[in-house]
């Protein structure tokens, strides 16, 4: 599950963790230090002449065949197991792959009769690349365009917080992740493939429990790691 996660990155950050040409112009982002679905986000994918690109996409997928955008609400993951098969994210599988860079997310574990959240980032500091899907619906004169993110069983070092997690692309990959030529076949095992990366968990403040709350200081509230 990723229901919320933080994208606070500049944008030489993000044009250096793609290796994006230098024609790229830049993005207008908005920090995300709480972000959760249905607001925009900085999405790195391939435009029409096969280049690596950023758009602002808003999180929550609309499949293109969907009568009403109000089902993004229950697309904003998809699962890595299935998602190839599923109706709803079939077609952007193929071709409409996409890479949602990210500095950590949180996860929410009962705790002593209430749930305490918890953010989850690299031990190192350095940012993260989301595997995800992505789609442009249009009715009449409305164009929307979406994604939602991959998830997975989590890896041994992140399941004492939650069963799941969301697919994490290496870097050395993520021009093939977001190639829409890549065989099916490929697809799948990319986003099978085991954590390289060490992760940090720490517990935070519930501040985080209100999407309202979008300043750095909710991840200020820094104890001992779980791991």
């Amino acid at each position: 599950m990723c229901g919320r996660f933080t994208q606070a990155m500049t944008w030489q950050e993000m044009h250096d963790l793609y290796s994006l040409s230098p024609t790229v112009p830049p993005t207008n982002m908005e920090p995300r230090y709480n972000g959760a679905p249905t607001q925009l986000f900085a999405v790195c994918r391939t435009d029409i002449e096969g280049a690596k690109t950023l758009s602002m996409l808003r999180w929550g997928l609309v499949p293109f065949w969907s009568k009403d955008k109000k089902i993004a609400s229950r697309l904003i993951n998809a699962r890595s197991e299935t998602f190839r098969s599923k109706p709803s994210f079939r077609a952007a599988a193929k071709a409409r792959r996409c890479l949602v860079p990210a500095n950590g997310w949180f996860e929410w574990k009962p705790t002593g009769g209430r749930k305490q959240p918890y953010f989850i980032s690299r031990k190192d500091g350095l940012p993260i690349s989301f595997a995800g899907l992505w789609e442009r619906w249009q009715r009449e004169d409305e164009v929307l365009e979406t994604f939602t993110i991959l998830t997975r069983d989590a890896d041994p070092q992140l399941s004492n917080v939650h069963h799941r997690q969301p697919v994490i692309m290496p870097q050395a990959l993520h021009a093939t992740w977001i190639d829409p030529t890549l065989p099916p076949g490929d697809v799948s095992e990319l986003v099978s493939s085991p954590l390289t990366e060490k992760f940090c968990v720490r517990p935070v403040g519930l501040q985080v429990n209100s999407v309202r709350n979008n300043h750095p200081g909710i991840l200020e509230d820094e104890q001992p790691s779980l791991l």
